[in-house]
């Protein structure tokens, strides 16, 4: 699998097909001979894509594939192309965050991408994701998959990025298996290790400005019983089990096919 990916630009209402040919592995990135841990690596990535692309202005966006439980997606483009024609699924799926991952309140607003997207994975932030696991190939389904998914998604993917950027900070401060973070109790601004029983009264608050409270995090972390996914991954609300109204499942395929399982065990607790 490539480690690097192009996306040629392509319209929201673009057929599969088409998609998928504008999705190409390429060899701009990473920077041949180039050590991946030195701190500087994203200002030289930038300034290789200039002579490399011949870009103006590169610019580069932090975003989280289908389905990621941390930000591993790292994506360039040339901020400074006025003329290219206008990557309608690119800017849609990649619409998280400030340029460069800078701290915005509200939705970006850095307008649209024109021109081609040259994006890799990155390694997780092991502190507040310490599951994580780190693939470094990176293949041109995964991303199909990845724009059709925020393009079909009825949640913004700056929505969906914060819900999932709260459910991993507040999993690394004790809900669960917490380390530290930062937030508000009780109207107090508060970092540093927290313990599980401040979290009625909790706010997540996040890089885009955004905030979700302990209750919206908690039902974020909510998982189907049958593949696991939480909400924050799916985008969308999980739908409760009617017979039990404990049990959640992301679909009718999901809770059909943990029906024998989820028989039992409703069994086991009524009796």
């Amino acid at each position: 699998m490539p480690r690097c990916i192009e996306i040629a630009p392509v319209k929201c209402s673009d057929t599969e097909s088409a998609i998928r040919c504008a999705i190409k592995a390429s060899t701009a990135l990473p920077i041949p001979g180039q050590d991946d841990d030195d701190p500087c690596i994203m200002k030289k990535e930038l300034a290789h894509l200039k002579r490399l692309k011949g870009w103006k202005n590169p610019q580069g966006l932090f975003g989280y594939t289908k389905d990621s439980g941390y930000k591993d997606i790292f994506a360039y483009f040339d901020y400074g192309d006025k003329k290219s024609p206008i990557n309608e699924l690119a800017t849609k799926a990649l619409s998280m965050y400030g340029l460069g991952g800078a701290q915005i309140s509200g939705e970006p607003k850095w307008g649209p991408i024109r021109g081609n997207v040259v994006l890799l994975r990155i390694e997780p932030d092991y502190g507040f994701s310490p599951d994580a696991i780190y693939v470094p190939d990176i293949s041109e389904d995964e991303i199909y998959q990845t724009l059709v998914f925020f393009r079909d998604s009825k949640t913004s993917a700056h929505k969906i990025a914060l819900q999932r950027d709260s459910v991993r900070m507040m999993g690394g401060m004790g809900m669960p298996g917490a380390r530290s973070g930062f937030g508000f109790v009780d109207g107090n601004f508060v970092m540093g290790n927290v313990g599980p029983e401040m979290f009625n009264d909790f706010n997540y608050l996040g890089p885009t400005g955004g905030t979700r409270t302990s209750k919206q995090v908690s039902k974020d972390s909510d998982k189907c019983d049958h593949c696991s996914k939480t909400q924050s991954l799916l985008g969308r609300k999980l739908k409760v089990c009617t017979c039990c109204n404990e049990t959640f499942y992301c679909g009718k395929e999901c809770q059909k096919a943990a029906w024998k399982k989820h028989k039992k065990a409703r069994r086991r607790r009524v009796a």
